[in-house]
């Protein structure tokens, strides 16, 4: 029964990672190699609706060869899906600070793994996040921002993090800039709450020795252990 349940998480696990953008360093690196790129820069990366990555990367370039001079491209998993040159909808692109590709070295899978901590300290509720990388116009760095939002599509937290060295530059905080404090009353949302409601629904079926397990797959999957006794030590 043991090796059944994990299983299924595992299985489960997979399904909720699958078909997504994959590596945003390689979505850059993808559109860094285009002919075009040579002429233009790269000021901006997003990934929106992500649970938690996205479908696609879209890159935005200010690009004097194209009309209208703006051009975006999606790229998932390494390789571009769609691009197009936009006479509206973008403002000031000639102007926002260039993407060095090079700077970049906090990839998407990472700067998850950060979000997941900061959302489980604050016990933040969220259902899927945007990210954003552009150059800070003072630091001349790039920076991920993130944006949480709950189910119905409200935003409920935001934070800031260097795509250079991983440190957190804005710590997670409420829409209206306020920090949050931590509320052990709340559940982690998104991801990790399916997670929990998950393992938490199969352990009740399984007995107490499959809940010893189950926790410890928890505490592996999301860091924190809040099914079933923790292992002796």
């Amino acid at each position: 029964m043991i090796p059944a349940v994990l299983l299924l998480l595992l299985v489960w696990t997979t399904s909720v990672f699958a078909a997504t953008a994959g590596s945003a360093i390689l979505a850059l690196r993808t559109v860094a190699n285009q002919p075009y790129a040579s002429d233009a820069t790269i000021v901006e990366l997003r990934g929106e609706r992500a649970d938690p990555m996205p479908d696609e990367w879209r890159i935005l370039l200010a690009d004097p060869s194209a009309r209208g001079g703006v051009r975006e491209v999606s790229v998932a998993n390494g390789a571009i899906t769609s691009e197009r040159t936009p006479l509206k909808g973008f403002q000031n692109v000639a102007e926002m600070a260039a993407i060095q590709t090079s700077q970049v070295s906090l990839d998407s899978s990472n700067l998850l793994q950060l979000v997941r901590e900061q959302a489980n300290e604050a016990r933040v509720a969220f259902q899927w996040l945007d990210y954003t990388l552009r150059t800070d116009p003072s630091t001349r760095k790039p920076v991920w921002t993130i944006r949480l939002y709950d189910d119905l599509g409200a935003l409920v937290g935001t934070m800031g993090v260097s795509a250079e060295g991983g440190a957190i530059v804005e710590s997670l905080q409420m829409p209206d800039g306020s920090p949050l404090k931590k509320s052990p009353s709340k559940k982690a949302g998104g991801l990790l709450g399916k997670i929990a409601e998950f393992t938490e629904s199969t352990a009740r079926k399984v007995g107490d020795t499959t809940l010893r397990t189950v926790g410890s797959v928890q505490e592996f999957l999301v860091g924190e252990r809040t099914i079933g006794p923790k292992d002796e030590e």
